[in-house]
């Protein structure tokens, strides 16, 4: 492979890494389930744009507001947080957003999909979290995980054929796992460990909670 091919393979990487960040990835979720074809599509448009402001607030503006000051202190060295204890640090907050945004939703009047969603990205949060503190696991191979669970449980929930969704999910998730190998950010090892405890810790948190 010649230098101008290897810098444009690596330049798609750095781009997908970014689009799929794990920050985005729960709002990527919520949005499949807003366009899957349920009786949850069919929504008040206003309940729905009220969930949607409530998670972009909670879990994409205040993290990157939080990682943009830390960075700018000092206290973070790049937004995509390599150093170990500077994913504990962003982990740990994303965790606290994420547990306000479930408990926000469990006030609310929403299908109770919503509600166990998030929660189920509240654990996957933590045990990734503690994962974390002894073992470098890919954070965005354990959201495509859960996405894909979600989408799996949706199938099984509502008997419905969703396989632009399912397909989407498994041909970026390919895409952005080996642009993380690519990168050299991840071994195969972590980005697998990563999809594994994504998708199985989504599993058994949507199976408790939605039976």
């Amino acid at each position: 492979m010649n230098p101008v091919e290897k810098s444009r393979l690596t330049k798609a990487a750095e781009v997908l890494s970014v689009i799929f960040h794990p920050i985005f990835i729960p709002l990527y979720g919520l949005l499949i389930i807003y366009s899957s074809p349920t009786l949850l599509s069919f929504i008040p448009s206003q309940l729905k744009r009220m969930i949607f402001i409530l998670v972009l607030t909670n879990n994409v503006i205040l993290p990157l507001a939080l990682a943009t000051i830390l960075y700018v202190r000092g206290a973070i060295t790049t937004f995509n947080a390599r150093d170990r204890n500077e994913r504990v640090i962003l982990l740990t907050f994303a965790l606290m957003m994420y547990t306000l945004t479930a408990y926000l939703l469990l006030r609310m009047q929403v299908p109770n999909l919503f509600r166990a969603y998030f929660i189920s990205v509240a654990v996957v949060t933590l045990i990734t979290l503690l994962i974390t503190t002894f073992y470098r696991i890919s954070l965005h191979a354990a959201g495509i995980g859960g996405l894909l669970v979600l989408i799996i449980f949706m199938i099984v929930l509502y008997d419905i054929s969703t396989v632009w969704q399912l397909t989407s999910v498994l041909i970026v998730g390919g895409s952005v796992m080996s642009s993380r190998i690519w990168l050299d950010d991840h071994t195969p090892s972590e980005v697998w460990t990563g999809l594994a405890a994504g998708a199985a810790v989504m599993a058994l948190s949507l199976f408790f909670l939605l039976r």
